[in-house]
Order: C-alpha cells, then structure tokens, then sequence
C-alpha cells in the first residue's frame, strides 16, 4: 500500500516537472475538449463592398462571422438619417441605399455585420455640430430602432438578415471637450463633443429603449479607446499618460453609471494598439470589473485592435507572427470575440491583412489558420505552459480533424520543437517563409523568431 503511494507521488512529480520544465515540448491532448473556439479572428471594413467580389472572398476562406461598421462612413447615423428634424416614422426620411450596397456585399462574404450606431472617424473643427450630443436622446434611439427594422425585419423595402450585435457609438472617450464659448471650444476628441455624463445618459436611454423593442438582440458599446494607462506605458500615439489615464477614468465612471441605473450591456467593446502581452492584463481587468458590477453575463469584445504597429516598421514575416500571437492569447484567456483593425487594402500597418494592391499580407494567413481552428469548433488541451514569447491554441473537430498553431514572436530567439500529441501524428505543416509567402514545409527542429505554424494532424 505504501509502496503504491509513493510511486503515485513519484508519477505525479514527474508528470509536473515535465509540463512545468519542458517548455520546448507542446503536450496536446485531443481527447480533452476544454473549451469553445470562438470568433476573435474578425475585422473591421473590408477592401471591396461589392457582391462577388474576388478579394472579399478571402474573408470567406477564413471562416470570419462578423465585419464591424465602423469607419464605413455611410453607415453613419447622420449619414442614413440626414435630417434630424425629419419624422422619424417616415421611410423618405431615411437614406438606406449606399449602406444597402455595404452590408450585402459583407453578408455576401458568410459574414454578419457588426453595426456601430454613431460615427466615422471625423475632424473634430470641421464636423463640430455632428459630434455634439442628439438633441433628443430618444429620437435618436427611435432612429437605430427604424435601421434595425429595415435589416433585420424589412422596414422600408428592406431586408431579413437577423444582424446580432448593435453597438452604441465608438471611443466617446477620446478626449475632454470643454466649451469655451457658443462658437469655441477645446478638444481632441473625434467622436464625442459633449460631456461624460451626457454619453452616459445617451447610452442608457438608447440600451433600454431598443432592448425594449429587440429583446433578442444584443445591445452594447461603447468602443473604449483602452487601457494603456495601466500598463504605464504609452506604445501607440494617443496622448500623453494623462490623456490615458482618462480613458480609465471614464470607464470607471460609465461603470458607476450604469450600476445605478441598470442600463443594459449585453456586451462591452474596448481597443487596443498595443502588445499580447499587455492585452493579456486588459482583458482581466475588463472581466473583473464588470463582474464587480453584476455584469457577468457581459460578452467581452475588443473590437479595434492591431498589434502594436509601432513596433513593426514593415508588414513582414514577424508582423503576421505578432497578430497570430494575439489571436492565441484571445482565446486563451477567454475573449468573446474581437476584430482586427482594418481588413482594407492599403498595406498601412494599421490596416495590415492585404498588401497594397489587395495581395494578403503575412497576418491574413495568422487569420486564415485560426479560422480553420474555429471551424473545428473545439479547444483541446495544451498541456505544458510555453515560453513568455509564445502563444499556440489547438483544436479538434467533430470528423476527426485536429490542428495546432502556434507562434513565436520572439525578437531574436528560435525556439526548440517537439510535439507530443498522443496518437495523433503530424499530417501537413504551412507556415510564412522569409520571403513572405505561405507555403507547405516539414516540421521544423525549432520555430523561428518572428515566425508561426499551422499544423494538422491525423489519427
């Protein structure tokens, strides 16, 4: 009986040491299903918003499920409903036809769009009057609801798509505004020029109101420009530490509330420009916060983010290493969903999946291999803890597919490479080679610095 003990103990130890002290070892158990693949690997805008358009069909490839509105300036609020004054009721009211042409070229891709209720990135002197507060909060509400109805119900020779997710407004938080006089005023906020208490106010009368109508739908925003400030770091240029700090603040503040008056929050979207590793810690302290504030069923989206472009001088191999690393950790430490900022083709590395031109980048094949993980639909287990610079999800499918990717962003150090996978046996290796091109290739020894693969496997 002792004897037995002491050899469970032995095995035990052993078992441990060898996840804890064999980093260079991915152990993945593919009968041990812990989790959902969920849809991080989305995006906002697309190249092309025309119906089979070639480019567009990539998103497809990918298996993405959602395309975000925002900066797409037709669907603007104002842009749709040009007149404020005009009667809200009235479908000549509205001007549907450009936005018409947007979303069904987005539906036309297999995905659904996530629609931002407010405005496109705008100059905050010239588009002054546009970025003040509705004169009437809940004519605006009744605005959103008579766009809803025209996709989602066919108000107004419209259309039956059933679009989920509906997101009030976009970085409201951007900066202070303070009025000065009735014709001057100081800020740099872009999107919101009136006070925190009065998008709140907006928030809560716009949430109730169309939960109201859309029981089933979700209702959310509000597109928080992050949380840089507690990281005490400022990688991306969006103001002095300060300027960050009011990004918390204001959080803080729309928590406060929200609480007291219950508004609804079916799901709350924040940005982020910065590394996997700080988002990490972002993404804690988004859960924890709105679990302090009985918003546990929240759906935590962060719906612009690209991996620190400052730190990338050039979308190369080591760019599409460092998005696939942040698709990883998303869904590891339990995102809901997430798009990606942008998807057009202009090659900038704040819009990196396509080269200019429309050839896809070193990130969209990041993008393409989560997309077959979340076909599969299922997470295994990977058993040991990797390097600090690594990050690998697997996944497995109801017909007996099963895949890895994984990916180093180390600066400068390859690291070692074994898997250990039980009865699965490695089928097919793709990766992004030095010239950036994604081609097949044996299992390497060690996964390079700045380098990913996507690996398949059989049984």
């Amino acid at each position: 009986m002792f004897q037995r003990i002491i050899s469970a103990i032995v095995a035990f130890f052993i078992s441990l040491s060898q996840m804890i002290f064999t980093p260079n070892v991915i152990r993945i158990d593919f009968d041990n299903v812990i989790n959902e693949i969920r849809p991080v690997h989305n995006v906002g805008r697309m190249p092309e918003y025309e119906l089979d358009s070639e480019i567009n069909s990539v998103f497809t490839d990918a298996n993405m499920t959602s395309c975000r509105t925002h900066d797409i300036n037709c669907t603007d609020i104002f842009r749709v409903f040009p007149d404020f004054s005009a009667d809200v009721n009235d479908e000549n009211s509205y001007n549907f036809a450009e936005t018409d042409k947007v979303l069904a070229a987005i539906v036309d891709t297999g995905m659904m769009p996530f629609f931002r209720l407010g405005i496109s990135y705008s100059h905050a002197q010239r588009d002054h009057l546009l970025l003040l507060p509705p004169t009437d909060y809940n004519k605006w509400a009744q605005i959103c609801e008579h766009i809803i109805r025209h996709y989602n119900e066919g108000w107004a020779n419209g259309f039956e798509y059933g679009i989920q997710y509906w997101e009030i407004w976009n970085e409201p938080d951007g900066g202070k505004y303070v009025e000065i006089s009735e014709t001057e005023f100081e800020t740099e906020n872009v999107f919101w020029h009136g006070t925190q208490e009065q998008f709140f106010e907006l928030y809560d009368v716009a949430s109730k109101y169309l939960k109201e109508k859309f029981p089933d739908l979700k209702i959310g925003g509000y597109g928080s420009c992050g949380f840089y400030a507690l990281t005490k770091t400022n990688n991306v240029k969006s103001g002095a530490p300060a300027y960050n700090k009011y990004f918390v603040d204001f959080f803080q503040n729309f928590l406060d509330y929200a609480e007291e008056h219950n508004s609804p929050m079916d799901f709350f979207t924040w940005h982020s420009y910065t590394t996997t590793q700080w988002n990490t810690r972002y993404i804690k302290y988004v859960k924890d916060n709105l679990h302090k504030r009985g918003y546990d069923d929240t759906e935590i989206i962060c719906d612009e983010w690209n991996f620190n472009p400052t730190e990338n001088d050039q979308i190369d191999r080591r760019y599409g290493a460092n998005q696939t690393s942040m698709l990883c950790m998303f869904q590891n430490e339990g995102l809901d969903m997430a798009h990606y900022y942008c998807a057009i083709a202009t090659g900038a590395l704040h819009g990196g999946m396509f080269l200019k031109g429309g050839t896809p980048s070193t990130a969209y094949y990041g993008f393409w291999a989560f997309g077959q993980l979340f076909k599969m639909g299922n997470q295994v287990e990977i058993k040991n803890k990797l390097r600090k610079d690594m990050y690998a999800v697997a996944a497995k499918g109801d017909n007996g597919e099963a895949a890895l990717l994984i990916s180093n962003i180390s600066k400068d150090k390859d690291r070692k490479l074994k898997i250990d996978a039980g009865e699965y046996t490695v089928d097919k290796v793709m990766t992004v080679n030095e010239n950036c091109e994604w081609v097949e290739t044996e299992l390497p020894e060690k996964i390079e610095s700045g380098s990913m693969l996507y690996i398949t496997f059989k049984k």
